[in-house]
């Protein structure tokens, strides 16, 4: 038997995906969500999914969610959420932080708790509006230790760097040029505009009945569908004329980074022995995952080394893997990722990334889960892998095999 035969092999303990859907992804500030306030687009994901899936609030056990900017962790809002959905009292709630990756990192959190047998169903969700929590502090915390600011080792300096700096470092250093980081935001946006138009990205999108009134103010309602961060005109002509945004001499534009977005996401999981006892066919099965050191002034670089862990941890060549949906946290990182990695470009995010359809921090995980899924099903192909860099110097990879 071969290797891949061998991972696809079904058993009833392996965890599987009863449904992986998110929001629309939307701009911040100007976007169709950007009047909502997270604990109502994780409340919107949370109730559609429960919907649209068919499976009964009752049996949720856990619902794990991934915030990186919110108050409190967004403990209380998300518990907020799930119980103005409808859960039962058991059901309980928590969140984690590990920045880009929250959402995915629920996922594998969520999977251990089913292996254990401490959960039978769970939902790993993630949310974030950069409208309301990003900008009073741009994901910098607004205060540090002094001493240790001063005292510490230039890496754990480094963790407090702008992202957008990480960037320029990894361009800097790998000789990843302005060109190729633009070339390749304009295919992001080119291959998203045509999954929208085609109608692939709907199977994936819970619409919402959005909120565009702000607080106070007498409410008003509009249908938000469609992602609005995409730009089907885009040409490098256009983003070959923006200016650097984080250093003078820089190649690192609005253009060629990920969107600052509102959006949320969910992922329900069980075992198969409990799909199959409720009658439920699940669409996908998740075979593992990783996680990666890398310096924290690179943090880009994350991908490369999360994903060699991975498959090599899972014994599976990267060869037999059809779909890497990898963040594009920027162009400079996910180019020097798929070189290093000798990807082969028609399998990275096929439908486009976060260059286009942008990048709400804590729901991204499960976003990307959602695509690649989504995308294994209408290529009916088997084995895809998620991955994303995050701050302070890490990778995460996911490893998932189609049941459709």
């Amino acid at each position: 038997m071969s290797v891949v035969s061998n991972i696809l092999k079904k058993s009833a303990n392996d965890i599987v995906v009863l449904s992986a859907l998110r929001t629309p992804i939307t701009r911040g500030n100007k976007g169709g969500l950007a009047k909502m306030y997270p604990e109502e687009l994780l409340h919107d994901v949370l109730k559609g999914s429960i919907e649209r899936s068919g499976v009964d609030p009752e049996l949720i056990d856990d619902i794990l969610v991934g915030a990186v900017l919110q108050t409190l962790g967004g403990q209380k809002a998300s518990a907020l959420a799930a119980k103005k959905v409808g859960f039962p009292v058991k059901t309980t709630v928590n969140t984690i932080n590990r920045q880009c990756a929250s959402s995915a990192q629920a996922v594998s959190y969520s999977a251990g708790s089913l292996i254990t047998g401490e959960n039978q169903f769970t939902i790993a969700a993630g949310v974030e509006s950069m409208t309301h929590d990003y900008f009073p502090h741009r994901g910098i915390p607004t205060r540090i230790y002094e001493p240790f600011r001063q005292e510490a080792s230039a890496e754990a300096q480094n963790v407090l760097m702008p992202m957008g700096i990480t960037s320029e470092n990894v361009a800097n250093d790998f000789g990843i040029t302005r060109e190729d980081q633009d070339r390749f935001a304009v295919q992001s946006h080119l291959k998203a505009a045509k999954a929208t138009e085609s109608g692939h990205f709907a199977k994936e999108i819970i619409p919402i009945n959005a909120r565009t009134n702000a607080e106070g103010e007498p409410i008003a309602h509009a249908q938000v569908s469609k992602d609005d961060g995409i730009r089907a005109g885009s040409t490098f002509e256009k983003l070959s004329g923006l200016k650097p945004v984080f250093k003078e001499d820089g190649t690192t534009t609005a253009g060629n980074s990920s969107q600052i977005s509102d959006g949320a996401s969910a992922v329900i999981l069980t075992t198969r022995a409990n799909a199959e006892k409720y009658g439920i066919k699940p669409i996908a099965r998740f075979l593992g995952s990783a996680v990666a050191g890398v310096p924290s002034a690179f943090m880009g670089i994350g991908p490369a080394a999360a994903i060699p862990q991975l498959l090599s941890r899972l014994n599976v060549d990267q060869r037999d893997i059809d779909i890497f949906e990898l963040n594009e946290a920027f162009a400079s990182q996910s180019l020097y990722c798929i070189n290093k990695l000798g990807l082969d470009f028609d399998k990275v995010n096929p439908y486009g990334g976060a260059i286009a359809l942008g990048h709400p921090l804590g729901a991204t995980g499960g976003r990307v889960i959602a695509t690649l899924l989504n995308g294994l099903s209408a290529q009916n192909k088997e084995l895809g892998v998620v991955s994303m860099c995050t701050s302070t110097g890490q990778g995460y990879a996911g490893l998932f095999a189609n049941e459709l």
